[in-house]
This record gives C-alpha cells, structure tokens and sequence, in this order.
C-alpha cells in the first residue's frame, strides 16, 4: 500500500449474545469483504445481538457512529436465511 492509499478505518466489532460465534464471523466476514473493496465504513462500533422469537432474520439499528445488527439465533441452524441482496444490504450499512 503507497503513502497515497488510505485504508478504510474498520469498525470495532462487539459481540452482546452469539451462538458458537455463528453471527460474529458472518458480520466478520461481511466487515472483510467491504475492506477488501477499499469502500469507506460508515460507523465505527458494530454491535451483535442474536437470539430466538424473531419475526425477522435480522434488524438493525444505526445510533450515531454505532449501528447494532440482531438476529434470530435460528437462522445457523438452517432454519430460513439471509439472500445475497440482504447481505449485501447489511455490507453498505457498516
């Protein structure tokens, strides 16, 4: 990398309530492929929240510099999931 290329500045990654670190490598995951592209990130802190009783497969919320993505735990375990649109959705909010 040259003096003249400014790396994106990745996000803090924090983990309230995982499953096996299911959701943590996948926000990981799309935190990687976003850094990889050179795209700037809109926040600074990443917050991850999961668990059962969802009526969706993940909802966000963007406070400030922080947005705070939660998901239903069951989606790890195959029950429904998340389209390419969805992911690459999540990707331009980080």
């Amino acid at each position: 990398m040259s003096d003249s290329e400014v790396k994106p500045m990745v996000p803090k990654i924090t983990v309230e309530k995982d499953y096996n670190g299911y959701f943590e490598g996948l926000v990981r995951r799309l935190v990687g492929e976003k850094e990889k592209a050179g795209a700037p990130f809109k926040h600074t802190e990443i917050k991850i929240s999961a668990g059962p009783w969802r009526q969706y497969g993940v909802a966000y919320e963007c406070n400030g510099n922080i947005v705070h993505m939660d998901f239903y735990a069951a989606l790890r375990c195959g029950f429904g999931s998340l389209s390419t649109e969805e992911l690459e959705g999540l990707k331009g909010i980080l």
